[in-house]
Order: C-alpha cells, then sequence, then structure tokens
C-alpha cells in the first residue's frame, strides 16, 4: 500500500464521522504500482445519496493535491470485474470496531 500518513489518518477519520463500517483502498495505490500523481480510489458502503456527497465534499477539503475516485459498494452500477478487483487487491485501511 502507498498512501502518505496525513491521507490515511484523515481517511481513518472520515470512517468515523460519518460511522461508516469499512474504507477499501482499491487499485493502484493498492497495489504499490501508482505513479506520484496517481489517484486515491476507495470502495465503502454509504447508508444513502445524501452521505455519498457528504464524503465526497470531505474527501474534496482534505489538504492534498491528490484525486479520490470513490465507488459506492451499495450501488448498483458497480461491475462484477470491479468487485472483483477490490476483493483481490483491496487493502482495508479502517474498519468499525
Amino acid at each position: 500500500m502507498d498512501l502518505p500518513e496525513p491521507i490515511l489518518a484523515g481517511l481513518q477519520a472520515m470512517g468515523k464521522e460519518f460511522d461508516l463500517n469499512q474504507i477499501i483502498l482499491f487499485g493502484s495505490r493498492a497495489r504499490c504500482t501508482n505513479g506520484e500523481r496517481s489517484d486515491i480510489d476507495l470502495a465503502l458502503y454509504v447508508k444513502d445519496t445524501k452521505q455519498y456527497y457528504n464524503i465526497l465534499d470531505y474527501t474534496e477539503e482534505m489538504e492534498t493535491l491528490l484525486m479520490f475516485d470513490i465507488v459506492d459498494l451499495n450501488g448498483s452500477a458497480v461491475s462484477s470485474d470491479l468487485l472483483d478487483e477490490i476483493r483481490r487487491d483491496g487493502v482495508i485501511l479502517y474498519e468499525k470496531v
């Protein structure tokens, strides 16, 4: 996993603030094949559309120039190929205890 510590801490705080069950990092940063400016791919289960947009706002306000790509695993538009990638390469960054 290749993720700067301040971003990891911010995402863990986000998990608590939004009462998320899990935040999963996937894609090139999970596989450590990312470039310096690669985006941060996250998968999570959100309660509703309002929460999803609040999470997008939260990540936009984080102190980083990196972009976030957030996938709602409750959404019907998630392809089976993407789910397979998340299962195969995903790294759990936050998990509610």
